[in-house]
């Protein structure tokens, strides 16, 4: 008996070890993993001790060797299976029983039938104008996207002959803001188990920065390698390493992000959860050195201020789909569904004052392919805005300019909103079968049959200014416009992406004159020495000229 009890607890402190080290649950009583791992851990046990009372009962009832069996008659007493378990295994069954029921009760008490006004409420959303979106500005626009990104990050790492062969690239592509532009980052990755141990004892040598206007992709190698990633293996695993540095936290997927100096750290939200699981709520982040291993736990007020993301875009998307279902109680969503709102089937980044925003459109649970209005979410500090005007879903916008190039059979890539003169743009690209940018497009967000195109090229800048004069000089997007008459000191007609781009130079001032068809007839002739009167505006640094006479 003491040998079979012995062997049971050697089996059950090498599972609880393992088992520990694959799910990683928090030792928290919020955390559904952590009520996981015990259940299985109780169900193993169960079966062990019944396993060794079963086996104990047929060794006894078989007659030993050498003596004659003698039959005893007994009086039979009424004994349930359950009780000759043992009565510790029995209190185990009853705590395993118990626990499947703290989770579902506990799903039922916190589910959104009797919580409807919380769940509403995990998000505080302030409706603001559109003027709250910043004015375009090409060095703060995202205009290539996660999978443009990350053809340019391969085709970088296929030219690091030193490296290729023994490191990958991770598909993380987080966005951030990194010195006054916006980037996607993420970091090598160890190219298997093997390479792994080959390449340890170094580490990880650098990340891959793509800028998110210019595409300009570099590999930044750093003095001071990294060794504690996803990708290692054992105590080296930085889901390991976090787990066993803060065992009674919970955290989610950690992201990978840079500071200003380049630096690199993973950043890992912290939660708390109402019940078990339910009503999951940011509670702070931890920033993780993966140089050395170490890390620093965070509130959120406290965290460094070039942190990008703290707010994970899944669960920011859950509370504005929790916020437009439920703030007019459960019983709407299912009956009346008067003033249920939903975000639409993604989302894109907006950077804002030196924080990163999750953009999104709001629309109507009917799926009229229309927006009621878009949803901003700094994903830092949880800051939350609505901007109420109605105009075409994002879906709609993507459909609409790829039928504008419908002959070269060119894909579009989720939108993103823009601030042209105070009124809502959508700015995308089209790509060829290959994932390459081959135009950009502009669509008037409240119509969108109104497409502007223009042909891709190196300068990214010019191509969209052009997009820009074309959406302005067209009359759909009416702006503050200066007046002014000029002399005309000097001309050159220079061809931009196929289109007729004039650059006029008058008291020392270049103007930009995209040509249209508005003005073609006027900007033909025009010539050195004549005196004109001009109505320009400032787009991206450039005085773009919309009318003259």
């Amino acid at each position: 008996m003491k040998n079979s009890i012995f062997r049971t607890v050697i089996i059950m402190a090498v599972s609880a070890i393992i088992l520990f080290c694959i799910m990683l649950p928090a030792i928290n009583i919020h955390d559904i993993h952590f009520w996981l791992y015990l259940l299985i851990l109780a169900g193993e046990f169960i079966l062990l001790r019944t396993g060794s009372i079963i086996n104990k009962k047929i060794a006894d009832s078989m007659p030993r060797k050498g003596k004659a069996k003698v039959e005893v008659v007994k009086e039979a007493k009424p004994k349930s299976e359950f009780a000759s378990l043992g009565k510790f295994v029995k209190f185990v069954l009853i705590l395993f029983v118990a626990g499947l029921l703290y989770i579902f009760l506990s799903g039922i008490f916190y589910s959104p039938v009797l919580n409807a006004k919380r769940y509403a409420q995990r998000i505080q959303v302030t409706n603001v104008d559109f003027s709250e979106v910043p004015p375009y500005s090409f060095n703060q626009t995202a205009i290539i996207d996660r999978d443009s990104s990350e053809i340019l990050g391969n085709k970088v790492m296929g030219e690091m002959t030193d490296l290729v062969s023994q490191f990958q690239v991770s598909n993380e592509y987080s966005q951030v803001s990194y010195k006054n532009g916006t980037y996607r980052v993420t970091p090598l990755a160890y190219d298997g188990f093997v390479k792994y141990l080959r390449n340890r004892s170094e580490g990880i040598p650098g990340y891959i920065i793509v800028n998110t206007t210019t595409g300009e992709t570099k590999l930044q190698r750093i003095t001071n390698k990294m060794h504690y990633v996803p990708s290692a293996y054992f105590l080296e695993n930085l889901m390991i390493k976090l787990r066993f540095s803060h065992p009674f936290t919970i955290f989610g997927n950690p992201s990978f992000e840079i500071d200003e100096d380049g630096n690199p750290y993973y950043v890992c939200t912290t939660y708390t959860y109402s019940g078990v699981n339910s009503l999951r709520r940011v509670e702070g982040v931890i920033l993780f050195d993966p140089v050395t291993g170490t890390s620093t736990k965070y509130a959120i007020e406290d965290a460094p201020t070039w942190v990008d993301r703290i707010y994970p875009e899944s669960l920011v998307n859950r509370e504005l789909n929790d916020w437009g279902k439920y703030q007019k109680g459960y019983f709407n969503t299912l009956f009346a569904q008067e003033g249920v709102i939903q975000t639409s089937e993604g989302y894109n980044y907006i950077s804002k004052d030196g924080d990163i925003w999750l953009y999104t459109g709001m629309t109507s649970v009917a799926n009229d392919s229309s927006n009621v209005g878009f949803a901003l979410v700094n994903l830092r500090n949880h800051e939350a805005q609505f901007i109420s005007t109605s105009g075409a879903d994002e879906y709609s916008v993507m459909a609409s300019a790829e039928g504008e190039v419908l002959n070269y059979g060119y894909t579009a890539t989720f939108p993103v909103l823009v601030n042209i003169n105070d009124q809502p743009v959508y700015l995308l690209s089209l790509k060829d079968s290959a994932g390459l940018i081959k135009m950009y497009a502009m669509v008037d967000a409240k119509d969108y049959q109104q497409v502007y195109t223009v042909k891709a090229e190196k300068d990214a800048r010019s191509a969209i200014n052009d997009l820009i004069a074309q959406l302005s000089g067209s009359g759909y997007i009416e702006g503050d416009l200066t007046e002014k008459t000029i002399t005309i000191e000097e001309i050159r007609e220079v061809i931009i992406s196929g289109n007729t781009v004039y650059y006029i130079k008058a008291g020392g001032t270049v103007y930009k004159l995209p040509l249209t068809e508005s003005n073609a007839m006027a900007a033909v002739f025009l010539k050195e020495g004549d005196t004109v009167k001009i109505y320009y505006s400032e787009i991206d640094n450039e005085k773009v000229i919309q009318t003259l006479e």
